[in-house]
């Protein structure tokens, strides 16, 4: 795989070669910005898509400052047309799209009953229907030539659903079971086109900032332990470039698959016991940062990271023989993880 890597960034460099184009969703503020400077860094030209202009403008100049070249489209994902044109857009200015990142999304804080039938096709509408208009404007310009690579964020709530955020977790079920069935689709047809799904751990974004929130006992805040963009960002990067199928970004995602796999009991019981108050917080400084941005772009531009800093969750962790370590320490992992969220939500 290291091989692999080397080659493709040979390719890069080779001046016979355009640089690739990378298109991301979603690329305003969080990952999505910090994946664009990442794959700047690394030579590639990046089309960056978003409502908002502040942010689409903000994330642009890092990628300049990165040493790369950059064209933005304003435009909301969950309208197909206006994701369309959006790629003609990059398409006109960059040529070929190489790689397309699904990105963007949206959640919605509250119990379930307490969601409206329009906040919940909302975050339906960008968090899983997003990553649909995505694809689909994506693989009409890949089969021309029969190659490219598209990636679809999934995310941690993806292998086991959690409270207060019904809408956002079925989204990314979905979004899981959307990538399945059209990677078979693609292996039928015999396809170059490469399929992938990079699910995050709870990462330390605006993200939080920006969902919809009816909850009470505090603002939204991510579940312990909170992992870095740069920890995503640089898998993202390994999806595209080492052409990865599935991609569980840190040990907590790992092991919480493994739990709802083998014991969804237990994982039931913990949730509704501690998964309540370990997603809010009273801190002044979240909420401060609140600009919930649902139906609209977030009024001021948030950057790349959120005010959760966890030390020592910058860098993936390195699992040796990832799947009898995993499985062996999992549910003490777990265990330990879950009392942390507990005792950090009541902060």
């Amino acid at each position: 795989m290291r091989q692999a890597r080397h080659q493709i960034g040979d390719q890069q460099r080779s001046p016979n070669r355009p640089q690739p184009v990378v298109v991301i969703t979603g690329g305003s503020s969080g990952i999505g910005r910090c994946t664009a400077a990442l794959f700047a860094e690394r030579g590639w030209r990046v089309g960056l898509i978003a409502r908002g202009e502040e942010g689409l403008e903000a994330a642009a100049a890092d990628v300049v400052a990165a040493g790369g070249e950059v064209e933005t489209a304003s435009a909301d994902v969950a309208d197909a047309r206006e994701v369309d044109a959006a790629a003609s857009r990059i398409e006109g200015r960059f040529g070929q799209i190489d790689a397309w990142i699904n990105g963007a999304g949206v959640s919605f804080y509250a119990p379930f009953e307490d969601i409206s039938e329009e906040e919940f096709r909302r975050v339906t509408d960008v968090s899983y229907m997003g990553a649909v208009n995505g694809t689909r404007a994506a693989l009409t310009r890949m089969r021309r030539r029969d190659e490219g690579v598209i990636v679809n964020i999934g995310s941690v709530v993806a292998l086991r659903g959690v409270p207060l955020q019904a809408p956002y977790t079925a989204a990314k079920f979905a979004v899981t079971g959307f990538t399945e069935a059209l990677r078979t689709e693609l292996i039928h047809a015999r396809s170059r086109i490469h399929l992938a799904i990079v699910h995050p751990p709870a990462t330390n974004t605006p993200f939080f900032a920006h969902a919809g929130s009816r909850m009470e006992g505090g603002v939204p805040r991510p579940m312990p332990p909170v992992y870095e963009p740069e920890v995503v960002a640089a898998a993202i990067y390994d999806a595209v470039t080492m052409r990865r199928r599935s991609v569980r970004v840190g040990a907590a995602t790992v092991q919480f698959g493994i739990l709802n796999r083998l014991m969804p009991g237990l994982a039931d019981r913990l949730m509704g016991r501690f998964g309540w108050r370990s997603q809010a917080t009273h801190a002044r400084e979240a909420q401060d940062l609140r600009d919930p941005a649902v139906f609209g772009a977030a009024r001021r531009n948030h950057a790349v990271h959120g005010p959760w800093r966890q030390p020592g969750r910058d860098r993936l962790p390195r699992l040796g023989t990832a799947g009898s370590l995993a499985f062996a320490a999992g549910g003490l992992a777990l265990g330990l993880w879950i009392a942390r969220s507990h005792r950090n939500g009541s902060e």
